[in-house]
Parts: C-alpha cells; structure tokens; sequence
C-alpha cells in the first residue's frame, strides 16, 4: 500500500508522491546573487525548466515549448496544492520550485560527501520578520563531517559550541545527516520556538 504522502527531508516538504524531481542544477554568479537553472522531470520525463535570475526574485518554472505549455503550468499547480512546505502551508508554485531544487542539491551533497567518507553538516536558521522568529529556517551553511553515532555527536556538539566561528547564532542549530536512520539530527539545540523535528 503506497503511502498517502511523503516527507523530503532535505527542504520539509511534503508531497503526495514523487512524480516530480530535479535531476540537474548549474548556477553562476552574478552581481546580486547565485544565478541558477535546473531541469524538473514529471515521472522520469523532462517537462521543463526552474530558473532564477540571482537578483532576489521568485524561481520561475519554464514549461517545455514542445508540448502542453499550458497543460504542464496546470497539472503543476494542482501539484503544489497537495503538499505542505516546512511550516505546514501548502507553496505556490515558486516555493514548490525551490523546495525541490533543495532537495536535489543536499542529496548531491551528501552523495559526494560519501564518496569521501563523509557526511553532510548543516546550520539551520529560522528566518525573522519583525524582530521574531517565523518558525521556517533553512540552510545557512553546509560542511562535512565523519559520520557520527551518539557518543562521536557528544563530541561534535562540543566541537561546534566551543568554536567562536561555528557557535550556531540564536536561532540557529546544528545537524547531521544520518545515512543510517535516513534523516537529520540535531547535534546542537534548536531554539525553543522550534520544538518538533519536522526541518
């Protein structure tokens, strides 16, 4: 029985299935940010293209010209209406983009992290707005790290804490991706508004 949804760990989306993915990213740097354009597959088969122009503007889904422009803008947007993102809303089209952008590039990286036995680090952030907190962090930076059980992440967390320059700020933590158990673990302490393990 196939599940009635499922949870992408990388971005805390949440979708009906995984008919859609992103299987290629190129980016370039521009004066005002990271340029990038990625392929996006429906069911293995190329339906178009997820571009930002790196100026601080939405990513835009660009449909192939070679068949149902309009039928594909459609169906993606019925998509985007059965998920939740990472604060349990359901993305329009644009935040759909992005989540799924981030899940194919954290896999990459914790693919080749692997190939050098390593794995992936991450520093969460939760964005603010008015001076509180929003409750939907994303990635602030991303190192590797050797995988760590328990003990070796009592460690780490040390490490992390005791390092003026990786110190995670106040509403920011630390986690790392456990191959073994499929998801990310908190190796420092989230902020207190943050209390579940969805992110």
């Amino acid at each position: 029985m196939q599940p009635s949804s499922i949870h992408l760990p990388h971005s805390g989306l949440t979708v009906p299935d995984i008919s859609y993915t992103v299987t290629s990213y190129k980016e370039h740097q521009t004066h005002d940010g990271v340029a990038f354009t990625a392929t996006l597959r429906r069911n293995g088969k190329i339906i178009g293209q997820i571009e930002n122009d790196g100026c601080g503007g939405p990513d835009i889904f660009y449909p192939n010209t070679a068949g149902g422009v309009r039928e594909q803008r459609d169906a993606l947007e019925v998509f985007a209406a059965r998920c939740t993102d990472a604060r349990g809303v359901t993305p329009d089209v644009a935040l759909l983009c992005g989540d799924l952008v981030t899940e194919y590039q954290t896999n990459r990286a914790i693919v080749r992290a692997a190939k050098r036995g390593n794995t992936l680090l991450r520093l969460l952030k939760d964005h603010e707005l008015g001076g509180g907190p929003m409750g939907w962090p994303a990635a602030a930076a991303t190192t590797e790290a050797r995988p760590a059980g328990a003990a070796d992440r009592v460690r780490l967390r040390a490490y992390l804490l005791g390092d003026p320059e990786l110190a995670p700020p106040a509403l920011g933590w630390w986690q790392i991706w456990g191959a073994g158990e499929n998801r990310w673990i908190d190796v420092t302490d989230r902020p207190a508004h943050l209390l579940t393990n969805r992110h």
